[in-house]
């Protein structure tokens, strides 16, 4: 499978709640505000890469 534009929105968007979790970015913030944010970018992240990928493993399997 090539790579799709969500491949690369999703990598950039856990490495950024990666970033935010750890403090490199926003390090003033409140540690706990830093990991909701942060957890949240990297959630999203990854079901912006394998939301596309499952829906289309069900399509080949169910057809």
């Amino acid at each position: 499978m090539s790579i799709q534009p969500l491949d690369v929105l999703g990598g950039v968007m856990f490495l950024a709640g990666l970033a935010v979790v750890t403090g490199v970015v926003a390090s003033a913030v409140a540690p706990g505000q830093r990991l909701g944010v942060g957890a949240s970018l990297m959630v999203l992240g990854t079901a912006a890469v394998a939301g596309p990928r499952m829906y289309q493993k069900a399509l080949e399997t169910t057809n």
